[in-house]
């Protein structure tokens, strides 16, 4: 399974980004590929569903939309399109503090938290822009749909 970052999302709902089209486009072929297949192939972890709302309701973003309006983008994913959520384990804190020991910089923390759900929830890669963010995850497979 992959699973898709914060920035994928933003960026197919802002139509004000120069990545819209790419994301967009990226997020119609993943789903028409999960269309008619029994097997989960891609999920939306819990930490990038806030992420989302957070991201694409401020007011700096090109667009920004209402939270109701980032609610039903959610709702849509996850019931209409049935995108699994990967939720956080148990053993999470754990993973993310054996995970945080190997990196230098607090500015890599959300994207620790992150590879520590996909780890423990055993997702063997990420869709997202921010590929170097993580590079030090060897269990993680990362591309950049859009590159």
């Amino acid at each position: 399974m992959y699973a898709i970052d914060t920035n994928i999302l933003v960026y197919a709902h802002n139509q004000s980004s120069p990545w819209y089209q790419k994301a967009r486009g990226f997020l119609k072929r993943i789903l028409l590929e999960l269309n008619g297949t029994e097997k989960t192939i891609v999920g939306i972890p819990l930490q990038v569903c806030a992420e989302f709302v957070n991201v694409c309701t401020r007011q700096n973003v090109g667009t920004p939309l209402s939270i109701p309006e980032a609610i039903s983008i959610l709702r849509l994913y996850t019931e209409v399109l049935e995108i699994a959520v990967i939720y956080p384990q148990p053993t999470q804190l754990q993973t993310f503090l054996k995970l945080l020991e190997t990196t230098t910089t607090r500015k890599k923390v959300f994207a620790v938290a992150l590879a520590a759900t996909l780890k423990d929830n055993n997702v063997e890669g990420l869709y997202t822009l921010n590929v170097d963010d993580f590079k030090d995850f060897p269990f993680l497979h990362v591309e950049n749909p859009l590159a």
